[in-house]
């Protein structure tokens, strides 16, 4: 989540703040032929350390005041995670507790409104993530379903759940070839490759009802469980790295069902609440992550939890098919507020970062304490909810040998560790390591919970010493309501949320050099709205034209002369009181 990549998230050990690091398991020292005295050790690792000089060794060292050596230290913490923006079991905590999911929200993001907002555009989420190949298979739903088309350039094809396409790099370009009845037909080369299955918004030519589409790296994963898809279509995308020419698979889905309905965060048999705020942040976390473009390295916009950007995770057809994953989708469409929009949560109008993760220890991260910025949005907030019985992760006891203490601090042994500097939230900002000589070597919190492998920075003890005090929170919190909060005094009013449609084609198809037409409508009508047409420029959205709304809404962008400058894919912006209220779903103009 660019800036803060590792945002959303709850795997800790995924991202680079909490990546693990390998370290050697004993240090050694030689030994000669027969036990040398504890004084001669001591020496010897004062030595290795550089803190006696050979003159010093040859001095008589009392041995009752060389430090004894624990064997290992132990570390009393909680959580799970980076703890920035809505702690997960926090709010499943809240709603045993009888808070709503406006309610829930609201707490976890400062000053915040949950508002309806568009939310029926496309989204790009990324399957696979720069792979040498890919497989892909259909499978029916039902006795009608099954049938798939596959676009390579000119060459359309129809197959059944008895072909098997694969998917490789040739000269740059996305090679196709489609296996059936041990028969390999080479469907040819192209810019980039396209599959549509019966069932969706956009079957293409593929006739009949719900059909999965089997997705995997070779053949063989196909038979695995998992990596089925039931919504929208696939790109299959070549995007050169620095090993070469690589497969980026992308699931263009709507926000609004398709790609909610797939959201795999929390576990479907939570409270309804629970699981109404996680639809509530995952909505918005899209919504913020089209309104920030596709990324070039994954054509997308978001991936599927397992590519680099740590997003959400994604899972397709799996998590609506799951054990009690109809409680899941209930919980999408509760929140749903019409065809095109659903809740969301905004901060001045706008859809925030909404990031999560799956539990603090017992106060949310402020985004400055984790990865700099300031978002207003996001600051440390009690969360007393997540201390309930069913949080594995309420607390935990982590167990470090001397060694990997000792390797983690570049030296061959400690004495004692101690947390010496917390964030606002009480997570460790920073530890210092006491040597055998009385010296002391510091490290980071990141560096230090990143370097065992921690859960996470919220450690409260270490060998039952607590450094600098934890904070105390005042716990008590609003009574649940199934009012929607309002933003705190101080905060301008949000504009309203707009519904922008297009009515003109998604895809449109120009002369060079003729006059075309942009033409669509703002729900509820307005006059003089602000109306910003904007172009898709490597991977950012630019302003290129402005128009305003007629009094029954509608807005039109007059294109004069078609040329190079007014292809691509585009978009419109309502703004009202200078901030953004709507957008139109995407659309592409191309010349003949």
């Amino acid at each position: 989540m660019a800036p803060w990549q590792g945002s959303l998230l709850h795997r800790p050990c995924t991202t680079a703040l909490f990546r693990p690091t390998t370290f050697p398991q004993e240090c050694r020292v030689t030994r000669g032929p027969r036990r040398r005295p504890l004084v001669a050790v001591a020496v010897s690792v004062a030595l290795s350390v550089g803190l006696l000089s050979p003159a010093a060794a040859d001095e008589t060292v009392d041995p009752a005041a060389a430090p004894a050596l624990p064997a290992q230290f132990t570390l009393d913490g909680a959580g799970f995670g980076h703890g920035v923006g809505m702690s997960q079991w926090g709010a499943y905590g809240m709603a045993k507790a009888g808070y709503d999911a406006a309610s829930i929200v609201t707490h976890y993001y400062t000053g915040t409104q949950v508002v309806p907002a568009q939310d029926d555009m496309d989204i790009r989420v990324a399957l696979l993530y720069q792979t040498k190949r890919v497989s892909m298979r259909s499978e029916a739903l039902d006795p009608t379903g099954g049938a798939v088309e596959v676009t390579v350039g000119p060459t359309v094809v129809v197959g059944s759940p008895l072909d098997t396409f694969m998917f490789k790099v040739r000269d740059g370009q996305v090679w196709v070839t489609r296996e059936a009845g041990g028969q390999t037909t080479d469907l040819g080369v192209a810019a980039t490759a396209t599959v549509h299955w019966a069932g969706t918004r956009t079957p293409g030519t593929a006739p009949g009802g719900p059909t999965l589409m089997n997705v995997a790296r070779n053949a063989s994963g196909l038979d695995t469980s998992g990596h089925r898809y039931r919504y929208g279509s696939i790109d299959v995308v070549p995007v050169s790295t620095k090993q070469g020419v690589e497969l980026n698979v992308v699931n263009s889905v709507r926000i609004h069902d398709e790609y909610l309905y797939g959201i795999s965060e929390v576990s479907s048999s939570w409270p309804d609440a629970a699981l109404q705020a996680q639809v509530m942040a995952s909505r918005t976390y899209a919504i913020s992550k089209i309104d920030s473009g596709v990324r070039q390295s994954c054509s997308c916009h978001v991936d599927d939890g397992g590519g680099p950007y740590a997003d959400q995770t994604f899972t397709g057809w799996g998590k609506a098919s799951a054990a009690m994953g109809e409680r899941w989708v209930a919980a999408v469409d509760a929140t749903k507020t019409s065809d095109t929009t659903g809740n969301a949560i905004l901060y001045n109008g706008k859809a925030i970062r909404a990031f999560y993760s799956a539990s603090s220890g017992g106060a949310t991260q402020d985004v400055r304490d984790v990865w700099g910025g300031e978002l207003p949005y996001v600051v440390s907030v009690p969360d007393p909810w997540m201390k309930n019985p069913d949080n594995p992760d309420a607390s935990w006891q982590v167990i470090v040998p001397q060694a990997k203490m000792a390797a983690l601090f570049g030296v061959p042994a400690v004495t004692s560790v101690d947390v010496i500097q917390r964030d606002t939230s009480g997570a460790v900002k920073a530890v210092s390591a006491t040597l055998p000589d009385g010296q002391t070597v510091s490290r980071t919190g990141p560096q230090f919970a990143g370097g065992l492998g921690l859960k996470s920075r919220y450690v409260n003890t270490i060998d039952g010493r607590m450094g600098p005090p934890l904070p105390s929170f005042d716990v008590a919190a609003p009574a649940p309501t199934a009012e929607v909060p309002q933003a705190a005094p101080e905060q301008p009013a949000p504009a309203a949320a707009a519904t922008v449609s297009l009515l003109t084609p998604a895809d449109i198809t120009v002369r060079k050099g003729k006059r075309y037409k942009v033409v669509g409508v703002v729900r509820p009508a307005e006059k003089k709205l602000k109306v910003w047409r904007q172009k898709l420029v490597d991977g950012e959205w630019r302003t290129v034209a402005k128009e305003r709304t007629n009094k029954k809404g509608r807005y039109r962008f007059v294109i004069r002369d078609a040329g190079k400058k007014a292809t691509g894919t585009f978009r419109v912006l309502v703004v009202k009181k200078k901030d953004v209220v709507g957008v139109s779903p995407e659309f592409a103009v191309r010349l003949r």
